[in-house]
């Protein structure tokens, strides 16, 4: 067991400081009413993002070749690994009074903010030119936001998912906070709002374009995100303690590998994210298979209620079942619910009074494992990160999160890549209103419902051997507690002498 480091309290603002206490750690709570609603609030409006669009929008709207596209995220992964690597380092020795994490997320959330934006008007920057999908002027345009977008998002997601686990020393606060960022799923609201004005576009039902409609719900909800983002931010604090010595980059190797249970999550996210090439098929299955892109919404509408019911029995089954079981509850369900629908609906593309109770029936697998596939993992990570701690006496979270993210990272690209490429070898033809062949929509269907489930198979394997129990964990968190309050009381007393001779002299 490591010994107790020399350390100091890192506090956001003039925020209270965790008193020494001999409580345990699952039953005190430190999060605030003024710091619970903030969470709820800017969590939802921080999901109104419309990412998952936007390959399909440099493809259809800005006039991309999807060759580049795929090209580029590959090209990106070596200045990811430099990048990432130096901004995880950089992060994790940061010591200011205002915390460890949140200097950094103030400096980036603007940058962040209109590169990300800037992606989504680049329509606007070329809408007098007759530039081709392979002009090398789309591509500059498109390569350069792309890259600031990406180095000044990674410091910024480096800050942020480290906040994320600073917010209390209690296991118990963590799980609330958990499910109380993701109980309003609100996130599908702005993709809602998408595809209905989407359909109201094409049908000439509202006087905006299809191109103007994306330009406008991808900034709009941007500006919406960020700035409850930058709220949070304001209202939040940090106080889990940080080393006073500032960690070495061996530091953060040795609390990553030599973490067995954080190496068994990485190798299954690393695995789980082969069926990452799903992804931009999402759009096109609703658009150009099923013809009108409301549709998601009414397949959504009878699993709706059941998401958050889905809340509501979030904690008996907490009790009831080990984490890792309800680690492979939350992605086997909404597994099935997908080769069910597969199944029904492959021969049936066409023929919405069987395709629409089909994915209604796999809206309701996924709702009803809502709550656990947004709870687990996170809660999961959470403890495997305060595991590291009580295992070697620091905590690195930057360096972890970067390594445990940069493997995953490389796979997805390249999976991104493969199955943006993959748009151009199974006949599909670019440009809003394009009617596609039914080899294409059965193609499409593949590659967005059972093809990731095949790729991703493999990611059960490592959590099989993942076992954390409760006995352990209770061990855990009372020794963290008990070592976190002999900090506090040794900075208090540091404190205190200073002020003394302070007074003194």
């Amino acid at each position: 067991m490591a010994q107790d480091t020399e350390v100091k309290t890192v506090e956001s603002g003039a925020g209270e400081t965790p008193k020494a206490s001999s409580d345990s750690v699952f039953g005190k709570r430190y999060v605030g009413a003024k710091e619970l609603i903030t969470l709820f609030v800017t969590g939802e409006v921080n999901k109104f993002n419309l990412e998952g669009y936007l390959s399909y929008f440099m493809l259809n709207v800005f006039g991309l070749d999807s060759r580049i596209i795929a090209a580029f995220a590959v090209a990106t992964l070596a200045w990811d690994v430099i990048n990432d690597s130096i901004f995880a380092y950089i992060v994790d020795r940061t010591r200011t009074r205002f915390g460890k994490f949140k200097p950094w997320a103030f400096a980036t959330i603007g940058p962040y903010a209109i590169a990300s934006i800037a992606l989504w008007i680049t329509p606007l920057f070329i809408e007098d030119q007759n530039w081709g999908p392979l002009s090398w002027q789309k591509i500059v345009i498109y390569c350069v936001i792309s890259v600031l977008k990406e180095t000044i998002g990674t410091l910024y997601s480096c800050a942020v998912n480290g906040l994320n686990s600073t917010y209390t020393p209690s296991i118990d606060d963590k799980a609330a906070l958990i499910a109380l960022d993701n109980i309003g799923d609100f996130e599908k609201v702005p993709s809602y709002a998408m595809v209905i004005m989407l359909d109201l576009a094409a049908a000439g039902a509202i006087s905006l374009s299809v191109e103007n409609v994306y330009i406008i719900m991808g900034t709009g909800t941007l500006v919406v995100s960020f700035l409850g983002m930058f709220v949070r931010l304001c209202v939040i604090k940090e106080r889990i303690v940080q080393v006073e010595e500032k960690p070495k980059i061996t530091d953060g190797l040795r609390n990553f590998f030599g973490n067995r249970l954080q190496v068994l999550l990485t190798l299954s996210d690393i695995l789980s994210s082969f069926g990452s090439v799903g992804g931009p098929f999402s759009n096109m299955f609703w658009l150009d298979v099923m013809g009108s892109a409301s549709l998601q919404v009414i397949c959504g509408i009878p699993a709706s209620p059941l998401t958050y019911v889905s809340y509501m029995y979030l904690p008996k089954l907490r009790k009831k079942f080990s984490t890792k079981t309800l680690w492979f509850m939350s992605r086997a369900v909404p597994e099935i619910g997908w080769i069910v629908a597969f199944l029904v609906g492959f021969n049936n593309l066409d023929n919405l009074w069987i395709m629409v109770p089909a994915l209604m029936f796999r809206e309701i697998c996924i709702s009803a494992v809502y709550s656990i596939g947004k709870v687990i993992p996170q809660l999961m990570q959470q403890e495997i990160i305060d595991y590291g701690e009580w295992k070697t006496g620091k905590r690195t979270e930057a360096m972890t999160s970067f390594i445990a993210g940069l493997a995953t990272k490389i796979v997805s690209q390249v999976q991104n890549a493969v199955s943006t490429a993959v748009v151009s070898f199974i006949g599909y033809e670019a440009g809003v209103g394009v009617v596609q062949s039914m080899k294409t929509k059965q193609a499409i269907f593949a590659m967005y419902s059972v093809i990731p489930i095949v790729l991703g198979i493999f990611a059960y394997i490592p959590m099989f051997f993942y076992n954390l129990d409760d006995k352990t964990k209770t061990i855990m968190y009372h020794e963290l507690t008990e070592r976190r309050n002999n900090i506090i009381k040794q900075s208090q007393e540091r404190a205190n002498t200073g002020e003394a001779a302070t007074a003194a002299e």
